[in-house]
């Protein structure tokens, strides 16, 4: 009976991280849709030009980044997600509304001590970042400040 307890148990932490997965696999490739896979050694090699962001780098594990202008695809997007988050156990963190933008962060603890974050947000366009690593959600705010 344990055993399969904790083979459901393992099946139900990786349905998290496939649906997250599912939602950029399953628009790779569709028109209007762009996504951005930044590979760590590119940001290593971002962190040779500033200390505080070499200290973030090494920190970080994978950035990916989904961004869609068409209204009607991006809702459907949107609702792809949100489903994928509360599937994977993701816990919404922050969520702000301002000025016609609407921006939410959800968080979950992976293995290893690693923490998955996603950034979903929606004005005239939509934007998700997923972002994993030894980040607290300081750490995420420094990434955000870096980039803007």
């Amino acid at each position: 009976m344990k055993k399969i307890a904790t083979i459901a148990l393992c099946m139900l932490m990786s349905l998290g991280t496939y649906a997250q997965k599912d939602v950029f696999m399953k628009y790779k490739g569709q028109e209007g849709v762009t996504i951005v896979k930044v590979p760590k050694i590119l940001m290593r090699l971002a962190g040779r030009m500033d200390k505080d962001v070499r200290m973030l780098t090494k920190r970080l594990g994978n950035v990916r980044v989904l961004s869609c202008e068409e209204k009607a695809m991006a809702q459907k997007i949107k609702a792809d997600a949100l489903e994928a988050y509360k599937q994977g156990g993701y816990e919404e963190m922050v969520k702000v509304n301002d000025d016609g933008e609407h921006v939410s962060i959800y968080h979950r603890r992976r293995k290893g001590g690693k923490n998955e974050y996603a950034i979903l947000s929606m004005d005239e366009e939509l934007s998700i970042v997923n972002v994993v690593g030894h980040l607290s959600l300081e750490d995420l705010g420094q990434v955000v400040d870096l980039t803007d």
